[in-house]
C-alpha cells in the first residue's frame, strides 16, 4: 500500500498587504497549501500542477521543494504566467482575492502532466482546477485514474465563482466531482450552495444522501467542524485563538 498523497491545482504567489502601503509576496494557493501542510505533518505529498516559468513560479517550485514537497510534477510553462493573487484583509483578518493573471499557467494542466497513480495513494482537488480549459479535463482524467488504480479522491470546492463565465457550468463540474470524492471538504457556506439548503444538518444529510462520500467535513470558523462519516455526524469544537489572517 502506498500512502503518498497527491495535490492537483494551483500555487499561488499571494501579495498581502504588510499595514504600511506594501505588499509582500508571500506563496499559497489552496492545493499548494494541502501539500506543504501534509509534508509538515510528516506525510508523503506531492504537487502535481503548472506555474510559469518566470520568478513567481520559480519561487514557488522552490518554496514547495524546501518543504520536502515532491515536486516532479510541479511544470514549468514558459508561456504562461504564474497565477498571482492580490490579498486584502479587513477588521477581522478575513480576505477578499483579486486574481491578477487570467488564464494563469495552472489552467494549462494536460494529461501528460500526471504521475502514474498506484492502490492506496489520494489525490486531493479543488473547484479552480476545473474552471477553464484544458485543466478541467485534466482534472477529472486524475480522478478516475487514482480511482481505476485503487486510489482515493479528496475534493475542496474552495468557489471562486468570479472565476467561472457560467454559474451552471460550476454547478455541473461540482456535481461531477462530488461524485469522485470519498472525502469532501467545504465550508458552511459552499454547504448552503451546494446542497440548497441554510440549514447545515438539512445541508449534510442531502450531501450523503446525493454523492455518500466515505467523510463529509464542514468547517464552521469559530464554531469548529461537522464530520460525517458514513453518515454519521459528529461536532468537533474549535480552539479559540486570535486570527492574524484566514
Amino acid at each position: 500500500m502506498n500512502g503518498k498523497i497527491w495535490v492537483l491545482g494551483d500555487a499561488v504567489v499571494d501579495l498581502l498587504p504588510d499595514g504600511e502601503g506594501r505588499l509582500l509576496q508571500c506563496p499559497g494557493g489552496a492545493p499548494a497549501n494541502v501539500a506543504v501542510g501534509v509534508a509538515r505533518l510528516g506525510g508523503d505529498s506531492g504537487f502535481i500542477g503548472r506555474v510559469g516559468d518566470d520568478p513567481f513560479g520559480r519561487f514557488m517550485r522552490h518554496t514547495l521543494a524546501q518543504e520536502k514537497v515532491d515536486v516532479d510534477y510541479m511544470r514549468l510553462d514558459a508561456a504562461q504566467r504564474t497565477s498571482t493573487v492580490v490579498v486584502d484583509l479587513d477588521q477581522h483578518g478575513e480576505r477578499t482575492f483579486t486574481f491578477m493573471v487570467r488564464p494563469s499557467a495552472d489552467l494549462f494542466l494536460q494529461p501528460e502532466d500526471l504521475p502514474p497513480f498506484a492502490a492506496g495513494q489520494w489525490l486531493h482537488v479543488c473547484s479552480i482546477a476545473l474552471s477553464a480549459e484544458p485543466s478541467r479535463s485534466t482534472a477529472f482524467a486524475a480522478m478516475e485514474a487514482i480511482k481505476r488504480a485503487g486510489g482515493y479522491v479528496s475534493f475542496d470546492p474552495n468557489i471562486r465563482s468570479d472565476l467561472w463565465q457560467d454559474p451552471q457550468d460550476l454547478r455541473d463540474c461540482l456535481d461531477r466531482a462530488l461524485a469522485l470524492a470519498d472525502a469532501i471538504k467545504l465550508s458552511e457556506e459552499e454547504l448552503a450552495f451546494v446542497s440548497g439548503s441554510d440549514d447545515i444538518v438539512s445541508g449534510i444529510a442531502r450531501l450523503n444522501a446525493r454523492f455518500q462520500p466515505t467523510l463529509l467535513l464542514v468547517t464552521q470558523g469559530k464554531a469548529g467542524v461537522q464530520a460525517a462519516l458514513r453518515g454519521q455526524v459528529s461536532h468537533f469544537p474549535a480552539r479559540p485563538v486570535v486570527a492574524v489572517d484566514t
